[in-house]
Formats: structure tokens, C-alpha cells, sequence
């Protein structure tokens, strides 16, 4: 025999016990070991979606490709999807036809997106965007009134910088001012500019921008800002003002030559009901590790797209601790299922459940053992006719067991059919008892490890049953 069946089938039972317990917990480690394997999760291995970004060579382009390579290096899959800008974002996060793509979007603030698509806001980048009016070098624009009747390049069709144009030139002092916009590709009015056949092209982007240099060097353009450009960003509360110091792009020509006034606009991170908890999570934490800034510039103070979209819970709780919870980063596939706070709730919930049924279960187990104590003393009664009722409750505390039955006298017990019919009512009544007691015993509200208890009383009422079958017998031989 081997070593484990020497311990098995031993002389010793405790190393048997032993065994078998030693068993138990290895399968329940290894069950445990399976578990977390497949359900607890260190890397980005659950994110899969897209990042719908801007033009291919604009900086939210660049900023989706670093934040791919970044969840790739934790097995997360993130596509960065080029497109028109902030307008197309919003329309392919609320998808077409009924078909929802899990997707993230960079979108310019102000941008409206549908209040009833489920759309959600995630943050704004620390660094907002500006808005660029480019003119030919040496056209003086000092005021907004110098562009009356004038051309303007407002940006692709379905970009932030197209929608922002139209909201200044429609609902400001400049719709009196005749401007004629017209659609292009940033590179494409820069030319028209250069060449004379539009007076200003305007371009939103990231003031640190290559292409802001590129355009200027390029199409030979300057920096404008009208002088009453501040009233002008002050009515709209998700415009602010900033300003581009002179030499800032270059210093020896120096580009601009003077500091310029811009409008400036956050940049949103929005996403769409189909993207769950967890991925949502986990690009926060990826714009956290891309921007050290992006936990303390947030949530947003006054963004208009908010109106419709609203922040997402997940993001004021990261917003608030500054980290994800534990949940979120090592359960990715529970924390889908319900909010982790949510959880909480559910734990005090059954918590709460399981005491409740605690109680409701020794309340009937008391119920029993009252019950049965009342048998019992009418059994005494019929073993003991003589005593009196405060003589059986002296005795209710003792058991009566079939010995004592057969040390009856044979005059003193069942004398009467009277009390031979009580005594067969009394059985009918402890089968019962015992009938309910193997019922509640196997009820599911019946707390683990309470069986004993019901295997006690079901011990106790098997010896009322023998004593009172005895004396039966007693009375019949």
C-alpha cells in the first residue's frame, strides 16, 4: 500500500479525517486558483473599442494613437478611427439604424450631441483647443467690422471648427457682418487664402500643433485677433479666452510678431451606452497615465455638451478617489454586471437576508422543542397517572426513556380505553412532530450547519416515540 492509503486506512481514524480534510482544501484552492484565473484581470485585456479621433494629421489623431499603444502594452485593443472632427464624432456614437459600436470620442465642447443616445461624458482634456484665423501677411484686421462682407474657410464639413463658426457668424453681433463660409480641408483654405480667394480661413486646434507652424511657414499666413474678441468669447460660457505670446512659433521673424488673443474651447471625452463599465475605467486610467494633470483639471466646470450628455458616474467616482477601485481594475467582468457600489448594497442586502432567515429558522426550531416538551409531558402523564400537574412540571426538565416504561408496575399504566386512545393520539401527534421536523431540517431556509439541532430534537422525540410504544405494549401483554 502507499503512503496515502497507509494514512486513509490506518489504524488512526484521525488521520483518515485528516485526509480527507487535506483533499477537500486542495480541490477547494485549485477551484479558488480556476476562478481568479479566468475572473481577475491586472492588464487592459477586456478593452475593446474604438477611438474616433479627428483628420489623420491633427493632434487628436496622435493623441488616440499613443493611447492604443499604450493599452496594447497591456493587452488591451483600442482602433483609432480617423474622421471629418467633433460633428461626425458625435453622429457615429449614437451609431445608425439601431447599431451601436462600443466607441470613445474626442469632441469639441459645445458640439450638441442627442439627449435621448445615451451618451455620456467621461472628462476634457487639461489642454484646450484654440480657435486660428489665419489672414495673408499684411491684411490688417483690427476689429470684426474690417470683415464685413468677407470670405471665410470655416473647416471640413462635420469638424468643431465648421459648427463653432456657424454659432459665432449666427448668434453674435457678426451675423450682421454678410461673411460667406464655405467648407475646406485646413490645408486647402490656407491656399484659397494665400492666393487671394478667401479673406480668412479659421482652423480649432491645440495651440502646441505642428500644423499651426507648418500653415503659417507654408502659405506664407499670419496670426489675426481682432481687438473685440474678448466680448465675444465672454458670451458664451463654454468659450474662454487665451492668449498666444509673440515669437511663440518662431522667434527670429518672430511668429506672431504680437501677443494674440484667441477663443479657446475644452476638448470632451464622451463614449456611448455600449461601452461598458470597466472599458470606461480603463480609459480613464489611460488618459490619467497619458496626462499626470487629467484627475486634477476635472470634471468639467461649464461644459455645455454636458446638457446632453452628463458626466458618467464612473468617471465623478474616479474623479473623486483619483484611482479606480479595487473592483474596477481586478474584476473588470463583475463590475460590468453591476456598479460596485451596487454590490455593496447587494452584500448588505443578503447580509441583512441570511440573519433574517437565521431567526426565522430558530424561531422554529423553538416551536419544535416547545411542542415537543408538551408531548413529552403528557406522556409522563399517562406513564405517572398518579402524579399531579405540579409533579409532571418538576419532571418536564427529565426525559422519560423505554427502561423506565418496562419498571412500570403493569397496574399503573394504560388502564382505561380512554387513556389507551389518548396514548394513541399522542403517537399520532410525536409522528407529526417528527414528520415537520425532517421537513424544516431539509427547508433551504434552514441555515448550514443548523441540521444538528433538528437531529437532536428528532433523537428526542425517536425516544418519546419508543417509551410511548412500550407502554402500549405494556398494556397489551
Amino acid at each position: 500500500m502507499s503512503l496515502l492509503d497507509d494514512l486513509a486506512f490506518g489504524p488512526s481514524g484521525g488521520r483518515k479525517a485528516w485526509v480527507r480534510g487535506l483533499l477537500i482544501a486542495l480541490a477547494a484552492l485549485a477551484a479558488v486558483a480556476a476562478l481568479l484565473y479566468y475572473t481577475v484581470s491586472g492588464d487592459y485585456a477586456f478593452l475593446r473599442a474604438s477611438v474616433l479621433t479627428g483628420a489623420p494629421t491633427g493632434a487628436y489623431h496622435a493623441l488616440g494613437d499613443r493611447l492604443a499603444a499604450r493599452a496594447h502594452k497591456k493587452n488591451g485593443h483600442l482602433k483609432v478611427v480617423a474622421t471629418a472632427g467633433s460633428v461626425e464624432n458625435i453622429a457615429r456614437l449614437v451609431g445608425e439604424n439601431g447599431v451601436c459600436v462600443p466607441a470613445f470620442a474626442f469632441v469639441q465642447d459645445g458640439v450638441p450631441a442627442p439627449a435621448d443616445a445615451g451618451l455620456t461624458t467621461l472628462g476634457r482634456l487639461p489642454q484646450p483647443e484654440s480657435l486660428f484665423l489665419f489672414a495673408r501677411r499684411g491684411r490688417a484686421i483690427n476689429t470684426f467690422g474690417d470683415l464685413k462682407g468677407a470670405s471665410v474657410g470655416i473647416g471640413p464639413e462635420g469638424s468643431g471648427t465648421a459648427y463653432l463658426m456657424q454659432q459665432l457668424m449666427e448668434n453674435s453681433d457678426l451675423s450682421g457682418l454678410g461673411l460667406k463660409p464655405s467648407n475646406h480641408d485646413l490645408e486647402a483654405q490656407a491656399g484659397l487664402v494665400r492666393d487671394g480667394q478667401l479673406d480668412l480661413a479659421a482652423s480649432v486646434m491645440n495651440e502646441n500643433a505642428e500644423m499651426v507652424r507648418m500653415l503659417v511657414n507654408k502659405f506664407d499666413l499670419e496670426i489675426v485677433a481682432p481687438a473685440d474678441i474678448e466680448g465675444l468669447v465672454s458670451r458664451d460660457k463654454w468659450l474662454r479666452l487665451g492668449r498666444i505670446p509673440a515669437g511663440y512659433y518662431d522667434i527670429a521673424r518672430p511668429i506672431p510678431a504680437t501677443d494674440k488673443l484667441v477663443a479657446q474651447v475644452d476638448t470632451l471625452v464622451m463614449t456611448n451606452s455600449c461601452v461598458h463599465r470597466a472599458e470606461r475605467v480603463a480609459f480613464l486610467m489611460l488618459l490619467s497615465e497619458e496626462f499626470p494633470n487629467f484627475v486634477r483639471v476635472n470634471p468639467p466646470p461649464a461644459a455645455k455638451s454636458q446638457d446632453s450628455a452628463p458626466l458618467a458616474d464612473e468617471a465623478r467616482e474616479y474623479f473623486a478617489s483619483g484611482e479606480p477601485e479595487i473592483a474596477d481594475k481586478y474584476f473588470p467582468w463583475l463590475v460590468n454586471l453591476m456598479s460596485p457600489a451596487y454590490w455593496i448594497y447587494l452584500a448588505m442586502a443578503a447580509t441583512v437576508l441570511l440573519n433574517a432567515v437565521g431567526s426565522y429558522s430558530r424561531f422554529r426550531l423553538w416551536r419544535i422543542d416547545a411542542n415537543r416538551a408538551l408531548l413529552e409531558g403528557r406522556l409522563k402523564a399517562l406513564a405517572y397517572p398518579g402524579l399531579t400537574d405540579e409533579q409532571v412540571k418538576a419532571r418536564a426538565h427529565s426525559g422519560i426513556t423505554r427502561e423506565q416504561i418496562r419498571a412500570l408496575p403493569p397496574e399503573t399504566v394504560i388502564q382505561t380505553p380512554k387513556d389507551r386512545h389518548a396514548a394513541e393520539a399522542l403517537m399520532k401527534e410525536l409522528d407529526a412532530l417528527r414528520r415537520r421536523c425532517e421537513d424544516q431540517m431539509s427547508s433551504y431556509v434552514t441555515p448550514m450547519g443548523s441540521e444538528m439541532y433538528y437531529r437532536y430534537q428528532e433523537w428526542l422525540i425517536d425516544e418519546a416515540r419508543a417509551a410511548l410504544a412500550v407502554l402500549l405494549c405494556s398494556r397489551k401483554q
